[in-house]
């Protein structure tokens, strides 16, 4: 399949509505399956959603391309996140500290709320933390074992070209979401949290601002 080319400019999606699909992910029972088989005793990590945007809306989702020779899953895109440590306060303080640490961004994160947690190969249980994060300009400033950075325009990642691929993980039988990118494809865990959120994000009542 070739890959999926987003737009570069798309319409803004209204803060309300972001908050409204985390409100809606607390509600009922986990909206991705993986979490059903949390591991008893699991290790834990957290990771930043980065929405950039403006007073208007969401614009973009941050993501992560992993440098072709790292230690953990080369080449692989995903959210900038990683393992508590002692120093963390609390979840959020972890995946505020990830962002800092990975992509250099320290200042203007709004916290927004969490979704439920996930699932990673290596049985990690991780909290996907979202922020609002508004600059005019987004730079970062990249850790040694990051490719690059990129940013993905939000509204269209809804209705982008999504497909399944089965595995079987944790003794669960998955039907995982993957959406090839010109970069990598997006799948894995980062694939389920996001489509998962998306799926949410499409029932919050309220239509996105267009210019």
């Amino acid at each position: 399949m070739s890959a999926w080319r987003p737009p570069e400019e798309a319409p803004a999606l209204p803060w309300a509505r972001i908050t409204e699909s985390l409100r809606l992910a607390q509600l009922g029972p986990s909206p991705h399956k993986i979490s059903a088989r949390i591991p008893d005793d699991p290790r834990r990590a957290a990771v930043g959603v980065l929405l950039w945007g403006d007073a208007e809306g969401a614009k973009k989702i941050v993501l992560v391309q992993r440098g072709f020779g790292a230690p953990h899953h080369p080449g692989e895109l995903a959210l900038p996140g990683g393992m508590v440590e002692p120093r963390d306060r609390d979840l959020p303080a972890t995946a505020r500290r990830e962002v800092a640490e990975e992509i250099g961004i320290a200042e203007g994160l709004w916290e927004l709320g969490c979704f439920p947690d996930g699932v990673a190969k290596a049985r990690v249980r991780f909290t996907p933390v979202f922020f609002r994060w508004e600059v005019p300009e987004p730079r970062f400033r990249l850790d040694r074992e990051l490719e690059q950075v990129l940013m993905l325009p939000l509204a269209p990642l809804m209705d982008a070209p999504w497909t399944t691929e089965r595995l079987e993980r944790h003794g669960l039988a998955l039907e995982v979401p993957r959406l090839e990118l010109p970069q990598a494809p997006l799948w894995g865990a980062t694939a389920f949290v996001l489509k998962a959120w998306l799926d949410l994000l499409k029932r919050a009542d309220v239509a996105p601002v267009r210019d």
